[in-house]
């Protein structure tokens, strides 16, 4: 049975059925697979925390601000989205290599070690920039709330 993945985490089942079916594959296509369902929920994180830094600059910390904060703020806003762009792509690879992984596990396609391989690394890249790069961006947007935190404390104790 083929799972949908469709950027949500793959059910908790299949771990297991993928095991029973380890004997079709490789022991180096099953470490892929534990690696590839441990970068699907950091997207998923990714993706629930993105969601949530978003609501919390435009609901709470924009209208809070003056002209160059919202400047700085909106910039920030503008590096999560273009990382959200970066994570979608991100996304759509690793779900075709999981699929991928499946259709070996059920023996229904022979194993490419060689594609398995190189989509791997070409994954791994993506993931750890990905990650790297949101990591940069959120500390900076925490910076920036901290900042205005601090700065309309002392304006509202003046």
């Amino acid at each position: 049975m083929i799972i949908q993945y469709s950027g949500n985490l793959l059910p908790e089942y299949f771990i297991p059925h993928i095991m029973e079916s380890a004997a079709n594959i490789s022991s180096r296509s099953l470490q892929y697979y534990v690696i590839d369902r441990h970068w699907a929920s950091d997207l998923e994180f990714f993706r629930i925390e993105t969601a949530f830094l978003h609501r919390l600059l435009e609901d709470h910390f924009i209208p809070l601000c003056n002209q160059a904060h919202i400047a700085e703020l909106t910039h920030a806003g503008m590096r999560l989205y273009n990382l959200e762009k970066e994570e979608t792509v991100a996304d759509k690879l690793l779900l075709d290599q999981l699929k991928h992984l499946e259709l070996m596990a059920e023996d229904i396609i022979p194993e490419d070690a060689d594609n398995l391989a190189s989509n791997q690394v070409r994954l791994e890249g993506m993931v750890t920039k990905l990650m790297a790069d949101y990591r940069n961006t959120k500390k900076e947007i925490f910076t920036l709330i901290s900042g205005i935190s601090h700065q309309n404390k002392l304006i509202a104790e003046h």
